[in-house]
């Protein structure tokens, strides 16, 4: 699968924002309530400073909804913790490190893309912004991604948590050399 990346118009934006995962994987809905009232998903994936891309197959037009989307910098992290008194949006942390965040469409998942698309976003920044590091959170729980990014390169270095409406949310941090 040879994979496009090109970056979010306002329609590619929406048509993630649209997507409904199910089960425990609800939680990467949209809104999320965790971000705050004042938080706006439109707007953080289509801040340049904070870069979001569509992706797509090769051979898809331009007018597909987009299979995946892969983002760059701080609208990635997960807490403000990770990243106090650097000042927002961000693509590259000072140490050059680049904190990745990506989704694929919720009809796609399970099918074994998924390694694919990560392998295409490392390849793209790479390219584009070459980081010294890759970094990347995901949900304690998310074993399936989680044994995606291992297959990637990936090892876990840390976890980092906060506190949501619906209780704790904890996040195991990976890393991987570039």
């Amino acid at each position: 699968m040879s994979l496009v990346f090109t970056p979010m118009t306002e329609a590619d934006a929406r048509a993630i924002l649209a997507w409904r995962y199910e089960g425990q994987y609800a939680v990467y809905n949209s809104p999320d309530a965790a971000l705050g009232h004042d938080f706006d998903p439109l707007v953080e994936l289509l801040d340049p400073g904070s870069p979001h891309f569509a992706v797509r197959e090769s051979n898809d037009a331009t007018d597909v909804p987009p299979l995946g989307f892969f983002g760059y910098g701080s609208a990635c992290e997960v807490s403000a913790a990770e990243t106090q008194g650097l000042a927002t949006p961000y693509l590259l942390r000072p140490d050059g490190s680049a904190t990745i965040g990506l989704g694929l469409r919720p009809d796609l998942t399970g099918q074994g893309r998924g390694l694919a698309l990560v392998k295409a976003g490392l390849a793209y920044a790479r390219d584009h912004y070459h980081p010294t590091l890759f970094r990347l959170y995901v949900f304690e729980w998310n074993q399936r991604a989680i044994r995606v990014y291992e297959r990637a390169g990936f090892v876990a270095v840390g976890q980092t948590s906060f506190t949501a409406p619906e209780g704790e949310r904890v996040f195991i941090e990976m890393t991987r050399v570039v």
